[in-house]
């Protein structure tokens, strides 16, 4: 597992037509081949760089059916600055 995966070419264009979450940064359903769905992810820049409940990325580019931007909003940044992840929480 990796930290930060880059978002696969074919998804690039649907997320530049879709707006910010917050600044520089946009919350994402993924959806895997394999049926797995995650509903809080942040983009940013092309990558996955977060996902609610995961310290790693569980997954790879090659494995993503879809992407849908549903600007989910948690505090992300705020369970980053504390060292916290939401698992701690549930």
């Amino acid at each position: 597992m990796k930290s930060v995966v880059e978002i696969p070419c074919e998804w690039l264009d649907y997320l530049k037509r879709h707006g910010e979450t917050g600044p520089g940064y946009q919350i994402l359903a993924v959806k895997l081949k394999d049926g797995r769905c995650f509903d809080q992810v942040v983009a940013s820049e092309g990558c996955i760089i977060q996902i609610r409940g995961y310290k790693e990325v569980p997954f790879t580019p090659d494995e993503v059916a879809s992407i849908e931007v549903n600007h989910r909003y948690w505090n992300f940044r705020e369970f980053e600055r504390a060292g916290k992840y939401s698992w701690e929480f549930h």
